[in-house]
C-alpha cells in the first residue's frame, strides 16, 4: 500500500483529488490533508507518507520551501507538484529539489491518474529495491564471519591455499593490508567447543565488536578445541608492540568480563605478508605455552627474558621448522628436527631435565596443532624422567612416531560411503549458501577433517570442488536452458554476476558468454 498527503490551501481542490485517487487507485491510501507548508510539514514528519501531492503557491511557507524542509528529515518521500505556473524557472528548481513529476491546474482525471500511478510505481520499486538491498546486506552480515574464518583457515592451516582466497578477502572490503600478526585465544576451562555452535558464534561475536571497538582491523578463525586463532593487522602510526600489547590486555580483559573460560592468548611476531602468517602463527602457539603468567597473554619476542637461559639463537628457529614438518606431514623430518634440538641443548650445556622440558612443551604445541587440523592426538607424556640426552632423543622419536600412526589412521581411507554422501550433498545443494561447516555437519564429522579428505581424496580444496559443480551445473543450463547468464548465475548459488563471469573463465577457460557460442541450440539442431 503506498500513502499519500494532499497539500493544497483551497479545500474544494483537495477534496477533487483525494476524490479522483480513491475512486481511481485500490493500492493508495491518503492518510491526510494539509492546508498551508507549515501543516504540510508537522504531518509529514509524524505520518511519513511515501508521496505528497504539494501545492507550490500557498500563504505563509510556500510549497519549495516546505519540499526543502521536509526532505531534511525525510530522504526517501516523492514530491508531485501541483501548480498553475508552467516555466523554465520553476522546472529548474523542482529538478533540484528531486520532484518526482508535477500536475498542471486544472488536470484532467486521467492525466491526474497517469501522473500519481507513475510515482506511486516508482515508489514501489524503490521500495523493493531498499528491501533487496537490507536482505542482502543481512546475507552479507551472517557470511562474512564464515570467510574470515575460512580465510584464516587457508593461511594458517592449508598448504596449498584456494584459488579463490584473493577474492575472498577483497569480499572482506577491507582498507589495505599493512604488517599483521597472529594471536592464539586459548581458553583454558570450559570452552564452548565444537558441539556448541550458537556460543561459538557468541565468542566471535564478542571478538568482532572488540577489533572494531579497538580500530584494528583482522580476521577471527574457528574455535577449535580451546583455541581460536585471530589475524589482526598494525593501526597505523603504531608499532607493532604497541598495537600486539593493547590488543592482548583488551582481548583478556572482554573475555573476562564476558564470563565463562579463562583466557590465555599467545601473540607472534609481526609478518611483512600475508605469506608469512603462517609463521606468527607458530610463534603465537610457542607463546602460549605457560599459561600460568599472571598478565594472561605473552608475545613471543619476550619468551627470551621469561624462559631459561636460551641454548642458541638457532632454537627458535628449529622449533618452528618442527611444527611446519608436522604440519606438512613430514614426520620424518620433523623427528630429525627434534633431534636436532636435543643436541643443540646438549651441546650449548643445558641441564637435561630443562632440555626434556622445552622438547616437551614443542610436542605439546604438536599436539594442539594436530588437534585443530582434526586429528585427536592426545597429550603427549615422557614416561619418565631421561637419564641421558641420548634417551632423551629415543622417547622423543618415539613420542613423534605414535602421534604419526594416530594421524596416519585418522586420515587413511575413509568410511565407505562417505566420500559419496559427501559429493552427493554438496552437488544436492551446490546452489545455496554451502559452508565447509554445514558438508561436516551432514556427515558428521568435523570441518578440519572434511577439508584434509577433500585434499587427499580429491586433490583440491572444498571450496574448488565446489566451484566445479556449479560451473558444471552452469554448462548444463546453457546447453539445456535459454535463460539468461544473470538467471544462470542465481540458479548455481552466486549473486554478483561479476564474481560469476570471472570464476567460470578459470575454470572453463572461456567467459560465460563465448562458452554459450560454442553451444549449438536445441531450435539448431532441428533444422
Amino acid at each position: 500500500m503506498i500513502t499519500l498527503l494532499i497539500v493544497d490551501d483551497e479545500p474544494i481542490e483537495r477534496t477533487a483529488l483525494q476524490r479522483m485517487i480513491e475512486e481511481g487507485f485500490d493500492d493508495v491510501e491518503i492518510v491526510g490533508q494539509a492546508a498551508n507548508g507549515r501543516e504540510a510539514i508537522e504531518l509529514a514528519a509524524r505520518l511519513k507518507p511515501d508521496v505528497i501531492t504539494m501545492d507550490i503557491k500557498m500563504p505563509g511557507i510556500g510549497g519549495l520551501q516546505a519540499i526543502e524542509r521536509i526532505r531534511e528529515t525525510d530522504k526517501d518521500a516523492a514530491f508531485i507538484v501541483v501548480t498553475a505556473y508552467d516555466t523554465f524557472e520553476f522546472a529548474q528548481q523542482a529538478l533540484r529539489m528531486g520532484v518526482r513529476d508535477y500536475l498542471l491546474k486544472p488536470s484532467k482525471t486521467a492525466v491526474v491518474l497517469e501522473t500519481i500511478g507513475k510515482v506511486a510505481g516508482d515508489v514501489k520499486a524503490s521500495r523493493r529495491e531498499r528491501e533487496s538491498r537490507t536482505r542482502d546486506k543481512e546475507r552479507l552480515r551472517r557470511m562474512l564471519p564464515v570467510v574470515e574464518a575460512d580465510i584464516v583457515s587457508q593461511l594458517l592451516f592449508d598448504y596449498a591455499p584456494s584459488v579463490h582466497l584473493n577474492e575472498l578477502i577483497a569480499l572482506l572490503g577491507e582498507p589495505e593490508i599493512g604488517e599483521g600478526f597472529v594471536l592464539n585465544v586459548l581458553l583454558l576451562e570450559g570452552s564452548a567447543g565444537d558441539d556448541a555452535p550458537a556460543e561459538q558464534e557468541e565468542l566471535q561475536g564478542r571478538l568482532a565488536e572488540l577489533l572494531e571497538a579497538s580500530g584494528v582491523p583482522g580476521w577471527i578463525g574457528r574455535l577449535s578445541g580451546k583455541q581460536l586463532p585471530v589475524v589482526a593487522f598494525k593501526t597505523p602510526g603504531a608499532s607493532y608492540r604497541q598495537t600486539a600489547v593493547g590488543l592482548g590486555r583488551r582481548l583478556v580483559q572482554a573475555l573476562r568480563r564476558g564470563g565463562g573460560p579463562e583466557p590465555f592468548i599467545g601473540i607472534g611476531g609481526p609478518s611483512a605478508g600475508l605469506n608469512e602468517l603462517r609463521r606468527s602463527y607458530h610463534e603465537a602457539l610457542l607463546a602460549a605455552v605457560d599459561p600460568s603468567l599472571p598478565a594472561r597473554f605473552c608475545l613471543y619476542e619476550d619468551l627470551a627474558r621469561l624462559d631459561a637461559p636460551s641454548p642458541g639463537d638457532r632454537m627458535p628457529e628449529l622449533e618452528k621448522a618442527v611444527l611446519e614438518d608436522v604440519r606438512r606431514g613430514g614426520w620424518e623430518a620433523a623427528t630429525a628436527g627434534a633431534w636436532r634440538l636435543v643436541d643443540l641443548h646438549e651441546s650449548s650445556g643445558q641441564p637435561l631435565g630443562i632440555a626434556q622440558q622445552r622438547i616437551f612443551e614443542v610436542l605439546v604445541i604438536v599436539a594442539r596443532m594436530l588437534e585443530e587440523m582434526g586429528y585427536e592426538v592426545g597429550k603427549p607424556y615422557y614416561s619418565r624422567l631421561a637419564s641421558s640426552f641420548v634417551q632423551l632423543k629415543a622417547e622423543t622419536g618415539a613420542l613423534l612416531g605414535r602421534m604419526a600412526e594416530a594421524t596416519a589412521l585418522a586420515a587413511g581411507e575413509p568410511e565407505p560411503g562417505l566420500v559419496a554422501s559427501m559429493k552427493k550433498f554438496i552437488k544436492d545443494h551446490a546452489s545455496e549458501d554451502l559452508s565447509l561447516e554445514r558438508v561436516a555437519a551432514a556427515v558428521d564429522r568435523n570441518p578440519f577433517y572434511v577439508s584434509k579428505l577433500f585434499k587427499s581424496q580429491f586433490g583440491m580444496n572444498y571450496i574448488d570442488y565446489l566451484t566445479e559443480c556449479r560451473m558444471e551445473a552452469a554448462k548444463q543450463l546453457m546447453r539445456e536452458t535459454d535463460k539468461s547468464l544473470k538467471e544462470i548465475t542465481y540458479d548455481v548459488g552466486y549473486r554478483d554476476p561479476n564474481y560469476f563471469s570471472r570464476a567460470f573463465k578459470k575454470i572453463v577457460g572461456h567467459s560465460p558468454t563465448d562458452y554459450r557460442k560454442t553451444l549449438l541450440r536445441p531450435a539448431d539442431r532441428n533444422r
